[in-house]
């Protein structure tokens, strides 16, 4: 009986990404790729998330009024974010 010792390959990138000492940050990325999809088309048309300072997710937005709505909103968002790349990983977002 052959023992089989192959890994996924998500499985290879997640350990090269750990050992490298990247896993994290590449993680927290997650939020930029997958913003449209956590926000929706609509918001996604008004807005960019373009970087990541620390835990605090940077977001261009159109004009002060698109802002000054999604602050009202940056709860459910972050949980949002939360449930798409795990929770804690973003703490906060900055709509500037």
């Amino acid at each position: 009986m052959v023992k089989d010792n192959t890994l996924k390959i998500g499985e290879l990138v997640k350990k090269a990404l750990k050992s490298a000492g990247i896993a994290e940050r590449v993680e927290k990325q997650q939020a930029i790729v997958f913003w449209p999809e956590i926000v929706g088309p609509e918001i996604a048309q008004k807005t960019s998330a373009i970087r990541i300072e620390k835990d605090i997710l940077i977001v261009k937005v159109v004009s002060a009024t698109w802002r000054n709505e999604l602050v009202f909103f940056k709860k459910e968002i972050l949980k949002k974010i939360g449930k798409r790349i795990g929770n804690g990983k973003i703490k906060d977002i900055y709509f500037c």
